[in-house]
């Protein structure tokens, strides 16, 4: 039975980073697919200094999801970096979530380092509350280095659509061009490492929240 999915970010580019090869290799296997990223996600540094304006970001966003095979992108508008753990929040989660009705829900680990990431991390645990199987993304850095130890316990062989993963975060070319080519050189050695993991060239990790069991 194909299933539908739901991807929960609080930035674009988050989901693409944690869960794009899952997300492709769930498309090409006829899943039902949705993007759920929670800010526009142009941002200013602390100077001030624009890093990324909103345009750009949602637009290289879009790029980033028609790459994957994603026609369903919802971009909502809270504050990029100060989203809150509040019922705002878990609402406009719960909402959506109710009209699409997923059987599997991805989101952000509530421990990463990064405020906005675990306030939807916690929101989507709150507004899932009646949803039976949710994975936490494995973070990356410079927004993963928690003082909890990550724990990988559901891995997806993603060697046959890397190149689809790589080339979505391509697309968030205002990303590549602030960490550098070793952003996405990065990404894909900690893919080649969980695939060796599990016995494959590459591969994704999750944590489970919970997980319902099909027969």
């Amino acid at each position: 039975m194909k299933k539908t999915i739901v991807a929960i970010g609080a930035h674009l580019d988050d989901i693409e980073l944690a869960a794009g090869g899952t997300l492709a290799k769930a498309i090409k296997e006829g899943c039902d697919v949705h993007m759920i990223v929670m800010s526009q996600s142009g941002y200013s540094n602390y100077n001030g200094q624009v890093m990324r304006t909103n345009e750009t970001a949602m637009n290289e966003g879009r790029n980033a999801a028609r790459v994957l095979g994603c026609k369903d992108l919802d971009i909502l508008d809270f504050s990029n970096k100060d989203i809150a753990y509040d019922s705002r929040a878990v609402e406009a989660i719960e909402k959506r979530i109710n009209i699409i009705k997923p059987d599997i829900i991805f989101t952000h680990w509530p421990f990463d380092t990064h405020q906005a990431h675990v306030a939807v991390g916690k929101s989507t645990i709150s507004a899932a509350r009646r949803y039976n199987t949710i994975y936490f993304y494995e973070p990356i850095s410079p927004s993963g280095r928690s003082y909890v130890g990550f724990r990988p316990q559901v891995y997806v062989n993603i060697s046959d659509v890397i190149n689809i993963k790589t080339e979505a975060l391509a697309q968030h070319v205002t990303e590549k061009e602030k960490y550098g080519d070793y952003w996405i050189r990065g990404i894909e050695a900690r893919a080649a490492f969980r695939g060796y993991e599990m016995g494959c060239m590459y591969g994704e990790a999750f944590e489970t929240l919970r997980e319902e069991l099909f027969f």
